[in-house]
């Protein structure tokens, strides 16, 4: 309740405001109309400033313009026009108004960070680390720095952006946006305990950062560590996070952890909020496979379809989804269910020669021995000798031939 008074009374509050600034535009106009030419700039300013104030950018630039002389630069006119259709997001206007005013006033790092802005958004990215550094070498401004690392990031140059990136953070710790960009470099080069070092050092002074949570549980998902990871998707799940990614690799964590039900849980929490991620379906239908689920057809099976279903023509990522789903059957020793599921996974990355000795086993589970012996030979010849995969075949063949069991037509 005392929340919606307090919203009521800053409705009214606005409207009053709203009300009181029409008046007073109203009041201005009279004025304006009436001034002397000495009195029209400052008048006009002040009407610029009071349109800004209500929002109305495109206005304020228009009003301002009529200052303009022909011939003649106003940097204080130019940067206030350039202001506006920076706030109401025309981008080329702001761009080459600020461009004008960066010539006129070099030295004003006002007009030259917000230059750089739109330079970023023009993806001008060589020309953000070109200016940003000239910036720098007059004083190290934190947008700036943030600015040239990000445009270096664009650039595929991360050993540059890590450079800058740092230089932030040692100007501001507390700087979630740059710890996250950094764990991202540093997570593809698998430097997990240099991003967990990172995000605890940044979690000690704001123990509920969401994304920060995140990414120390990302990075000790990816150590393997699951338990500890799965309570870092927990307290940020707990401090107000319902993203897909935190769902998601709690799920993972629970599966690795073989809590099953709670990984399925969290995986249908994340196919709630996305429902387009092939790899999401497989696991859930893996996940299945290997928990407490008692019926195949109606439980586990129909994930995979959808997996199958959802996919381009890849032929990786659909090997990848025949091997989950014939590995899904296999455990529930439905053997002429997995059969043709490993011989497509068999079929999209021949590549994979575990895939034929497993075919092998299958048809030695079915007492199919002479098809067995087939696929048990053709591993063979490709695989590598001394291997535990490889002496597993070799006794399986010594095996059915000692029993002659391709006499069994």
């Amino acid at each position: 309740m005392k929340r919606l008074l307090l919203t009521a009374a800053l409705l009214v509050c606005a409207a009053t405001l709203q009300a009181q600034t029409r008046g007073d535009l109203a009041r201005l106009d009279s004025l304006l109309s009436a001034a002397e030419p000495r009195e029209v700039r400052e008048l006009t300013l002040r009407k610029a400033s009071m349109l800004k104030r209500m929002y109305r950018f495109d206005e304020a630039a228009e009003v301002l313009a009529n200052l303009l002389e022909p011939g003649r630069m106003d940097p204080e006119i130019l940067g206030e026009i350039a202001d506006n259709h920076y706030q109401a997001g025309n981008a080329e206007e702001a761009s080459a108004l600020y461009g004008i005013l960066t010539q006129l006033q070099p030295h004003n790092i006002g007009f030259r960070v917000r230059y750089l802005n739109l330079a970023f958004r023009a993806k001008a990215y060589k020309d953000v680390v070109s200016d940003g550094r000239d910036i720098l070498q007059r004083d190290t401004l934190l947008p700036v720095l943030t600015l040239v690392a990000d445009a270096f990031q664009k650039l595929e140059q991360p050993d540059s952006a890590l450079v800058y990136y740092r230089a932030a953070l040692r100007k501001k710790p507390k700087n979630a946006s740059v710890v996250s960009k950094v764990s991202d470099i540093l997570l593809t080069r698998k430097l997990y305990d240099e991003v967990l070092s990172l995000a605890e050092n940044y979690l000690s002074m704001d123990p509920d950062n969401i994304p920060v949570g995140k990414v120390k549980g990302l990075a000790l998902y990816l150590k393997k560590e699951y338990k500890p990871s799965s309570e870092a998707f927990e307290h940020v799940l707990a401090v107000g996070d319902d993203s897909y990614g935190s769902h998601y690799y709690l799920g993972r964590d629970f599966h690795e952890l073989r809590l099953h039900k709670e990984a399925d849980e969290h995986y249908l929490k994340a196919w709630q909020i996305d429902s387009s991620d092939v790899f999401l379906a497989t696991a859930i239908g893996t996940n299945r496979s290997t928990g407490y689920y008692p019926d195949f057809e109606r439980m586990v099976e129909p994930w995979f379809r959808k997996a199958l279903e959802m996919m381009e023509p890849d032929q990786d990522k659909l090997a990848v989804i025949y091997q989950s789903y014939g590995e899904a059957a296999y455990v529930w020793n439905r053997w002429d269910d997995a059969l043709p599921l490993y011989r497509k996974a068999a079929q999209y990355n021949p590549k994979n020669l575990s895939f034929l000795s497993t075919i092998g086993y299958i048809y030695e589970q079915k007492k199919d021995y002479k098809s067995a012996l087939e696929w048990y030979e053709r591993y063979l010849a490709l695989g590598k000798p001394g291997t535990k995969a490889y002496r597993f075949v070799e006794e399986s063949v010594r095996y059915l031939k000692a029993e002659k069991f391709m006499t069994q037509e």
